[in-house]
């Protein structure tokens, strides 16, 4: 930017044909950088998040002076560049898609490296084996180690914004995952939910200080993470008997049934719960 504004300052002070010369070298300057840089460094803007988060700054940072620069200069510019013609707005949302597709396709390849790990979990399924439990929390470690790099590369680099919004994006992802999972389990016993529970219980101290949020925790993860409350709903029901289940629905008008639907309320009974007349009995009252 410092060489586009020396240069147009240049302009201003040169011939009507050398300033035409020089704010179409700068303009072509913009340009080329479009052209350029995302081809010649796509490798490392996909392999290295940190990069893709400098290269979506220096691209939104770009555009926010693409807006006034032309204005700045052209009245100061000899004509017809001075009559409109001293104009870069066209190349604004140019530089924003460069900016947004960059670090889309940087959190597209995050979230393929998270279901990556999850795949070793084996669905979460029979915890209460050692070799079966090891792998679960080897593939929840993995993540959480992930979340914990893109942090440490993202927080001071990205504006607040976009990063709290990038971050709970992905915690969301790997909540949601766990989630499907967790839910389309058929079997779960006792020793299987309380394995459950303490590696569910690991991402929900570990998750929130990822976002560095001024407000309660659970507050903050409940708005920013839409599948907060529903993954911890389910820890919840994980570690409850029937009564208490029933209690958290109430008639469809509790926190559960504000998480949940009554389909996966049902489904997590039938595999938490032996069949008896008792469960029966708090099946008919799930609806």
């Amino acid at each position: 930017m410092n060489l586009a504004y020396t240069t147009l300052q240049e302009a201003v002070t040169s011939t009507t044909q050398c300033a035409v010369q020089l704010f179409y070298t700068v303009r072509n300057m913009f340009e080329l950088f479009c052209e350029v840089v995302p081809t010649y460094h796509k490798n490392s803007l996909l392999q290295l998040p940190q990069l893709s988060a400098l290269h979506h700054n220096n691209c939104m940072y770009i555009a926010h002076h693409l807006l006034t620069i032309g204005h700045q200069y052209k009245n100061q510019l000899p004509a017809p560049l001075c009559e409109g013609a001293a104009n870069m707005i066209d190349l604004v949302p140019v530089y924003r898609k460069l900016a947004t597709d960059c670090f889309l396709a940087q959190m597209r390849a995050q979230r393929s490296q998270m279901m990556e790990s999850f795949s070793g979990a084996l669905g979460f399924a029979q915890l209460e084996e050692e070799d079966s439990r090891k792998q679960a929390e080897k593939a929840v470690k993995q993540v959480l180690h992930q979340l914990n790099h893109l942090c440490s590369v993202w927080k001071d680099v990205l504006p607040s914004s976009v990063y709290i919004k990038a971050m709970s994006t992905l915690i969301n992802t790997a909540l949601q995952e766990m989630v499907n999972k967790i839910t389309a389990l058929e079997d779960i016993s006792v020793d299987d939910a309380h394995q459950l529970f303490s590696i569910m219980t690991i991402v929900t101290a570990k998750t929130p200080p990822l976002l560095q949020l001024s407000e309660s925790e659970d507050v903050a993860m409940a708005i920013h993470v839409s599948q907060w409350t529903k993954f911890t709903e389910i820890m919840i029901v994980l570690e409850a008997n029937l009564q208490e289940i029933l209690e958290r629905w109430t008639d469809g008008k509790g926190p559960l049934a504000h998480a949940l639907t009554a389909n996966e309320v049902r489904s997590l009974i039938r595999a938490l719960f032996q069949n008896t007349e008792k469960r029966a009995a708090a099946l008919g009252k799930i609806k």
